[in-house]
């Protein structure tokens, strides 16, 4: 059926009753059994005067009413048949009907039933019997859908991601299963297209998870973002809606790197520095002073094994200076006893004051 038009349904009916008035009453004796016999035999003999009175009422011509309406009342549609009344009907009476069935816009409900009522009336509208017909009905199928992001410009960094919320409403007829999807400059549904059944008339909302293109660094760049829906039955119908996301700044995956770089250019300026200022001292200090600054800015990143090398080297320094000045001379040989002590003397000052030199050499490492 079409939205919003009149449906034209073609119906015949014929008169069943299994009763003939006319052809009874078009002979003498047909009207003699009308009137005088069957009135007395069926009627009073089998129901007294109330048989009598109903038989009275049956043995005429009858009227037909008929009324369509719509089952349990469904809200958009309305139903009518014409003509609504035949007069003097009886067995084998025959006639055309019109029924007419109208949908006021897309209804939630899409099939209904249209129920026809025949009464059957007789002598002075007495109700002799009721029927009922019914005739299911089926709209045609509107594919409607509302897309509504509840945010329409977004602003993020650079290959990141982001959820817009979304209402999504079936303005159609039917349930629909749609698909949902994201198209644009660059960015991309971060989980893929999703699925969403939706009952005529509810509306759903659901948060879209969409992706931005990397860079480095971004002055700012606005991309149109449409969120796509189709239904799975008609994949022709599509449905869109759109945002605009500005992308500006740099990438969060690229913080960690930049971080780096930035401390490494830090400790590389502070070299430079300390290898020009120490390149204005004269040759054997500045010797002395570049070795002590480049172990200064980098000592600390290669601190734990360089300064377990330099203390073993200093260990084996201070046992070979001692070794050297316990051995004696040709000279302590040939001096005489009373001076023994004196050079002994001597031997350990020397001794402490070398210890006290590689001490410090190893605290300034």
């Amino acid at each position: 059926m079409k939205i919003g038009e009149d449906t034209t349904i073609k119906l015949h009916f014929e008169d069943y009753t299994g009763f003939n008035y006319t052809r009874w009453w078009s002979s003498l004796l047909g009207r003699i059994l009308l009137h005088v016999i069957w009135p007395i035999t069926i009627g009073y003999c089998q129901g007294g005067k109330e048989g009598l009175e109903e038989f009275k009422n049956a043995a005429c011509l009858h009227s037909i009413e008929f009324d369509a309406y719509v089952e349990d009342n469904i809200t958009g549609w309305h139903a009518i048949v014409e003509p609504s009344l035949i007069t003097g009907s009886t067995e084998g009476n025959k006639a055309n009907l019109t029924l007419k069935v109208r949908i006021d816009g897309p209804t939630v409900y899409p099939m209904a039933n249209v129920i026809i009522k025949v009464t059957r009336k007789g002598a002075n509208g007495a109700i002799l019997g009721i029927s009922y017909h019914k005739i299911s009905l089926k709209a045609e199928h509107i594919y409607l859908l509302d897309i509504k992001p509840l945010k329409s410009v977004v602003e993020i960094f650079p290959g990141s991601s982001f959820s817009v919320p979304v209402e999504i409403t079936n303005r159609g007829n039917y349930i629909e299963t749609y698909r949902i999807s994201v198209d644009g400059d660059g960015v991309a549904s971060l989980f893929g297209s999703q699925l969403l059944t939706i009952n005529p008339g509810e509306t759903i909302k659901t948060n879209i998870q969409i992706h931005t293109p990397f860079s480095l660094f971004d002055l700012g760049t606005a991309r149109k973002v449409e969120i796509k829906a189709y239904p799975l039955s008609s994949p022709e119908n599509v449905f869109t809606a759109g945002i605009s996301v500005v992308t500006r700044g740099t990438s969060l995956q690229f913080i960690p790197v930049l971080i780096l770089i930035i401390i490494l250019l830090v400790l590389l300026v502070r070299l430079l520095v300390q290898v020009v200022r120490i390149y204005s001292e004269p040759g054997e200090k500045r010797s002395k002073n570049l070795v002590s600054s480049f172990r200064e800015t980098f000592g600390r990143i290669f601190s734990s094994r360089k300064i377990g090398a330099e203390k073993h080297k200093v260990m084996r320094s201070e046992e070979k200076v001692k070794e050297k000045d316990l051995q004696p001379s040709s000279d302590n040989l040939s001096d005489a006893s009373p001076s023994k002590p004196r050079n002994l003397k001597k031997l350990m000052s020397k001794i402490k004051r070398e210890e006290m030199k590689q001490k410090r050499k190893f605290e300034k490492l």
